[in-house]
């Protein structure tokens, strides 16, 4: 019969049985050579109990998320709107310096919309087509979202996508219209003006 310890000989290595046996995370989370080779070790056992890949400590660390955190778009990072400002001068900061495309939408909702079982109906499809880097911001009738690295070429497969998953858990009938923006833009090639833009669009008429 195998013990515990001697099962965790085989997880960690003999030398570094020490640290195991006391618990010590401190030391894993510090010294990396440690952590690499627990994590070596979590990926060879997972191999055995599930064979029909092979797993890398990469793999290893995204199960680990999502069963720590939940599925990847629950971490899409959802904001108040006053903080929309400062992070949009940021994505513009960094499309200037380095010339990272990101693109904006604004999901303008109809005037018949109202209660907050409609609004979170909207925003999860929203969320359901995202990505951890991306950012959603609330207002009252209006998300605005930014999402960084988007080109062109895949927005448009994206609207394409939540706007059907409106449609299908709120109605379409609640969203009066999608604006858009992708950076660099000739007539939108600064700060400012794509500042501009979005508050024009953020705005309650």
């Amino acid at each position: 019969m195998t013990t515990v310890t001697e099962a965790a000989k085989r997880l960690i290595g003999n030398d570094d049985e020490e640290a195991l046996e006391g618990g010590d995370l401190g030391l894993l989370c510090r010294d990396p050579l440690l952590a690499q080779q627990l994590a070596r070790r979590i990926a060879e056992v997972t191999q055995d109990v599930a064979p029909g890949r092979h797993w890398s400590i990469e793999d290893i660390r995204d199960v680990f998320e999502v069963a720590c955190r939940g599925p990847q778009r629950d971490s899409v990072q959802i904001l108040e709107g006053r903080f929309f400002r400062k992070r949009l001068r940021e994505q513009c900061a960094l499309g200037e310096r380095y010339g990272d495309p990101f693109a904006l939408m604004v999901v303008k909702l109809a005037r018949t919309t109202d209660g907050p079982a409609l609004s979170d109906s909207i925003l999860d499809a929203i969320t359901d087509r995202l990505r951890r880097t991306d950012m959603v911001f609330l207002y009252k009738r209006r998300f605005g979202i930014i999402l960084p690295r988007m080109r062109a070429v895949s927005l448009g497969p994206l609207i394409g996508r939540v706007e059907k998953l409106i449609g299908v858990g709120a109605g379409e009938e609640h969203v009066d219209s999608v604006a858009t923006l992708v950076y660099p833009d000739p007539e939108y090639s600064d700060t400012q003006s794509v500042l501009d833009w979005a508050e024009d669009q953020l705005r309650e008429i």
